[in-house]
Parts: structure tokens; sequence; C-alpha cells
């Protein structure tokens, strides 16, 4: 939570700093990365979570851990330069600025990738408590870096800290887990570990492909369909306050993953444990909304002394939007945890067709504002549609 409360304090110094167009520029750029980084990593993260969550030898926990990392460093090097291609070429955007960011603001592709494979080992190991004082201690450090070179350096001054900060905290992690770290380059068993990892890997890769694809579908329909990036800008900013109203859920999420997997063998505690847990989940995202729709109007005419006016408008309703999709996370880390994760596949699946048509049918008659109203029903569907998966993976 600390991590999270940081860091958008960050995000509303750097608004603050920058003009509203290149607030916007970020939003796409950082939309992009988080599907690519989700591509290039091939999903090794969540298998590495699955796998060394379970009842294993040490040797054979090390030996998983060790070539999901080799694995994602790999894969996220020939996807990165695959990236790079196709925005050379104007596949990415045709603004001129986005275009020249895309290589700086894209990198975080292989160390980001790299260390959530390390935050996926600590998380199955239990080692809550050690992930958590290094990830504090450099992300303060690097929001502190943020500012001052964004101030500095404007945006250029901005993914220079950004990098600079998923690289410390890659290496810090790696060399704290150096003891844990084992790969054999043995063929046979680099193909053994390859294929257990796939087991999980490939539908962990489909499901939260489509799943990020659905959650920012706004973003990708207003970047090909818009023109004006100051209105971008608004709705970019708009969009990243209600990060304030995920905080609580996301981090849920992380630390129920690995305790409903080693829940699965007992179905009737297993439905104990998440139905007490999803009532809180739905108690802090009520009040959430609640103090978000109050006083976030207020506070953005006060902190920002009118700048960024017109994105409340957008703020309420993504708050709306957002929050009921946010109703999810425990639904989806239990089918995780029951090891179905194909019915997340078909959830994010159903959802991405559905924001895809809408957000490009209300974008087309309203604008921005359109994506904002149309982010009310595309959480209502996520939502639903998750928990019609869940049930049918309890009953089985």
């Amino acid at each position: 939570v600390l991590i999270q409360l940081v860091a958008f304090a960050s995000q509303l110094f750097v608004a603050g700093i920058l003009s509203p167009e290149d607030v916007g520029r970020i939003k796409i750029i950082t939309t992009f990365l988080s599907v690519f980084s989700i591509i290039g990593g091939m999903g090794l993260n969540a298998s590495t979570l699955k796998l060394c969550s379970e009842n294993r030898s040490e040797a054979e926990t090390k030996e998983l851990f060790g070539s999901g990392v080799v694995f994602t460093v790999v894969s996220t090097v020939v996807f990165y330069v695959l990236a790079l291609v196709l925005n050379s070429l104007g596949f990415l955007s045709s603004d001129t600025i986005i275009r020249r960011l895309m290589p700086m603001g894209l990198f975080p592709l292989i160390t980001n990738s790299a260390f959530m494979v390390l935050v996926s080992y600590f998380q199955a190991t239990k080692q809550i408590r050690i992930l958590s004082r290094i990830t504090v201690a450099n992300k303060l450090i690097a929001i502190v870096a943020i500012i001052l070179l964004t101030w500095w350096f404007g945006i250029n001054g901005y993914y220079v800290a950004y990098n600079l900060s998923f690289i410390v905290m890659f290496f810090v992690g790696f060399r704290l887990l150096r003891k844990d770290f084992a790969f054999s380059k043995n063929r046979e068993s680099v193909k053994r570990n390859f294929k257990t990892h796939l087991i999980y890997a490939k539908p962990s890769l489909l499901s939260n492909l489509l799943s990020e694809i659905s959650a920012y579908a706004d973003i990708f329909v207003i970047n090909y369909l818009l023109k004006d990036m100051k209105e971008i800008g608004y709705y970019s900013f708009a969009l990243t306050l209600t990060v304030a109203l995920r905080v609580f859920p996301f981090t849920v999420q992380q630390m129920a993953a690995p305790y409903f997997s080693g829940l699965s063998s007992d179905r009737n505690y297993f439905v104990q444990v998440f139905k007490k847990y999803n009532r809180q989940l739905y108690l802090v995202v009520g009040v959430s909304l609640l103090l978000a729709v109050l006083a976030g109007p207020f506070l953005i005419r006060i902190i920002f002394a009118g700048k960024y006016d017109p994105s409340i408008p957008f703020f309420v309703l993504l708050s709306v939007g957002w929050s009921i999709r946010l109703l999810n996370q425990l639904q989806s880390a239990a089918i995780f945890g029951l090891g179905k994760i194909r019915y997340n596949v078909w959830s994010s699946f159903i959802s991405l067709i559905f924001n895809i048509f809408i957000y490009v049918l209300f974008v087309h008659w309203y604008g921005a504002i359109g994506a904002a109203w149309a982010s009310i029903p595309a959480g209502i569907v996520m939502t639903l549609t998750s928990a019609l998966f869940l049930r049918k993976a309890i009953r089985e």
C-alpha cells in the first residue's frame, strides 16, 4: 500500500510539472509497456508463482525459479527488439514524440519482467517481509529521482529515472536470491523445465494478455481514434488518479494467490475463506469509491489550481467503472489458485470482445467522455463473467 501511495503521489507531482499532452503520452506508452510485458514475459512469472508455491523438493524449486528468470530475460529481449521495429514503422502511434520516447519507455519490458519473476518467487516462498523492504526502499528513492529529473529535464528525465529504478530493483532482488537461483544448461533439463513452466505459463499468458488489453481498451481506442492530445491527456490524468482505488484490491490479490493455491484441496474451507475476504473487499471498494467521488473533484481543483479541472468528469465516471471492475480481483485469484487458469482466459476473452465493441462505439459517438461512460458497463461485464466462471471452478 505504501509503494502504491508513494507512486501515486509521484504521478501527481509529475502531472503538475508536465503538460497534459505529455501526461497523455506517458499513459499511452505505459499501456503499450503493460501489454508488451505480458507477451514478452510469456506468463513465466505466473508459472513461477504456481510451481514454486507447490510442495516440491528444494532443488526442484530452485531450478524452476532459475529457469523462469533465464527464459524471461531471453524472451523479453527478443520481443523488445520486435517492439522497436514496430515503433519505427509507425504501427504504435502517429505522434512523433511518442515514437521518439518508445525505446526508453519500453525498456522496462526486460528489467521489470525479470523482476516480476523474482517477486513471484518471494510470494511463492512467502518471503513477503523481505520483498516489502527492498521494494519500499527502492521505490522511495525512485520517486525522488523521478520528480527531480522530470523537473530538470521534462519527460526525458522522467524516463531516465523510471528505467534506473527498475534496473536497481532487479539487481538488488537478484542479489538477495542468488542462493536460490539454479539453472542447468543441460539440454534435457532445459526442455523439461520449459515444458513444466508452459503448463501454467501458456494459459496465464493468454489470460493476462486478454485481461490487460480488456482493462486498457479505452487507451488503445482513443490513441487510434482521437487526435486531440490535450483531451487524451485530461482523460489519462483522470485514469491515473483511479490508481488510488486499486491499491488495496491489487495488494490483496498478490497476497491471496499463493494461499488459495495451498487451500485448493479443501473445497469447503476454500469457499469459507474466499467469502470472508471477498466481503471485506466489497466493503473497502465501496468506501473508497464514496471517498473518491466526494473528495476527488475538490482536491483536483485545489491541488492543481484549475490546470486539470477538465479531468473531473472523466474521474467521476472512471472511478465508478474501475470500482466495479476491482470487485473481480479475488475472484480471478481464486480461479488461479484452483488451477483453472483457462477460466480466467475465457472470462478475459469475453470481456475483451465486449470492451472493444463498446469503447469503439462510445468513443466514435461521444469522444473521450464516451470512453469514461463505457468503463461502467465494461466493469459490470468483467466482474459478472469472472463470478460465473469461479462458481463453475468451485463445482468442479
